[in-house]
């Protein structure tokens, strides 16, 4: 009922016959807490309350909502008065638990930060792709009778179409802006990367599959740098550069984590699929992030310009789609920037694509013994980077020279690891490899301090044309490197002639050449206005 008559009526209904159940106060179409009262004689059973005890007219209105509320907010009293306050909860403490806990708001983030996150996502998965060819060839070569000279060059495919996405990358990225540019790569090495077991039985198919993966792979870095170049401020580089290229070690752990796992339990042919799946998800989800938030994301790139008083951070793609070619090919710091990124590339692409079958031949480990051992490289990688990328921010906010800084880093980043190497080569114990190799590729992370900053430093609004052009030489190693590995190991049978050789002369030729020419001063380059 509506009046007060009426709810004595109504709870006189309620509470009708006699029995030891505990009450329940029930109306249809507004459902209320179960209560609990202490009685001290038999409890009364409750009985459903009927539509048809409602007088029609008035169900579910207004008064009769009322006067429910005051029905409940009596009972409830009644049990207090009863039985005392209900103790708290177990699920408030378990609340206030979860509050004392730190936690992670991607929300909170401010734009910029948002952005290199979702960048660092990319290249997690950019690398899963890059190396599971490294650890699904050796089960591939068994199905299709592969000599590894066979495996070198199905690996090398790769770095074909890496090597000619280079200059397009770069200046799609300096024209469009790298995030209209990342996504399409992602997308295009995901495909290429899902195809591959479809391909396989046949090997120029295989082939030009494993080039549209390098293609899509070698848009992405001048993307990834045009937007660090405009986005970050110029002592936040070193730590935004180490986090997105750093985030490869992520997926190369990732990669030869999960990718044994299912080629042992579904076969080879499951890791391209899943992985090419995964990068498919991120482009959709990062397309819709920069949908949901352009207008706050702009906002915080004009903001990042303006307190850095620097104009080529402020989303200007470039002088009316005019490069300085001319001048960027003649400056001697970008002739040294371009050597030692090879340097840099043929240590990672060999030892990368070699380290699970050398430890399969040399301490005679199974394939997921030998994937699981080529995760310490980037688990160190990632250790280091850890140290790396805020000792280089931390010395320039000092004001020490960020040519001083960038020289120091990479010279870390290679005569480190070629310690580390030598000591392998020359030490009898071979299960000394196992970890003195992978701290001294650890130790090669600095150059994300080093060289992978340095062009964003000399030229920040053309800092994707840069990379692409060093890229370019820096992919050569990919596609000479690795075949010329197998091919050594055919003839000489020695890993340390194959492998360990070649990169030493790199490591320490690199190095001589960056100290003696390398720099992080701003190049004077036309259309750039703040050189």
């Amino acid at each position: 009922g509506a009046g007060g008559s009426g709810g004595g009526r109504m709870r006189n209904r309620v509470m009708a016959s006699t029995s030891t159940s505990r009450p329940t106060w029930t109306h249809p179409g507004t459902p209320l807490p179960s209560l609990t009262v202490r009685w001290r004689g038999p409890l009364p059973a409750p009985r459903l309350l009927r539509r048809s005890d409602v007088p029609k007219g008035r169900r579910l209105g207004g008064r009769v909502r009322a006067r429910l509320d005051e029905d409940r907010a009596e009972a409830e009293a009644e049990a207090n008065r009863v039985t005392g306050p209900s103790p708290p909860s177990r699920s408030s403490g378990e609340d206030d638990l979860r509050a004392s806990l730190p936690s992670f708001d991607f929300s909170e983030l401010s734009g910029r930060y948002q952005v290199i996150l979702g960048i660092a996502i990319a290249f997690v998965i950019c690398n899963m792709d890059r190396v599971n060819i490294s650890v699904a060839v050796i089960p591939m070569a068994e199905d299709y009778g592969w000599t590894p000279t066979q495996a070198g060059l199905i690996q090398s495919a790769f770095f074909y179409g890496y090597l000619l996405a280079q200059l397009p990358g770069g200046w799609l990225a300096n024209k469009f802006g790298g995030e209209k540019v990342l996504p399409f790569g992602v997308f295009l090495w995901s495909a290429a990367t899902f195809a591959v077991p479809f391909l396989a039985g046949d090997v120029g198919p295989l082939y030009l599959s494993r080039a549209a993966v390098g293609l899509g792979e070698g848009i992405s870095p001048p993307a990834a740098v045009d937007i660090i170049a405009k986005r970050v401020p110029v002592n936040e580089r070193s730590r935004a550069t180490t986090f997105v290229f750093g985030s490869m070690h992520a997926g190369t752990i990732s990669g030869l984590l999960v990718a044994p796992l299912l080629i042992r339990v579904l076969g080879w042919p499951s890791v391209f699929v899943a992985f090419g799946a995964v990068g498919v998800v991120w482009c959709i989800w990062f397309e819709r992030f920069f949908s949901l938030n352009r207008e706050r994301l702009d906002e915080d790139l004009q903001a990042v310009g303006a307190a850095a008083g620097d104009s080529s951070t402020v989303g200007d793609n470039g002088d009316n789609g005019r490069v300085p070619w001319g001048a960027i090919a003649s400056s001697t710091p970008m002739r040294a920037l371009t050597y030692i990124h090879f340097c840099n590339n043929w240590a990672i692409y060999t030892i990368l694509s070699w380290l699970p079958t050398f430890y399969k031949d040399s301490l005679k480990v199974d394939l997921q013994g030998a994937a699981h051992l080529a995760l310490l490289p980037p688990i160190a990688g990632i250790a280091v980077s850890l140290v790396a990328a805020p000792l280089a921010d931390g010395l320039i906010e000092k004001g020490v020279s960020i040519t001083t800084v960038r020289k120091l880093m990479q010279s870390v980043a290679f005569l480190s690891p070629a310690a580390c190497m030598l000591a392998c080569i020359f030490s009898e114990d071979k299960q000394l490899s196992t970890w003195l190799l992978p701290l001294g590729l650890g130790l090669q992370t600095f150059s994300f301090a080093g060289l992978y900053s340095n062009h964003q430093d000399i030229a920040p609004k053309y800092a994707s044309i840069l990379l692409a052009i060093t890229n370019i030489f820096g992919s050569m190693p990919g596609v000479v490197g690795v075949p010329f590995t197998g091919w050594l190991l055919d003839h000489t049978d020695s890993w340390n002639v194959s492998l360990f050789g070649p990169t030493l002369f790199f490591y320490i030729t690199g190095a001589w050449v960056y100290v003696r020419w390398g720099s992080a001063e701003r190049l004077a380059l036309p259309g750039d206005e703040d050189a």
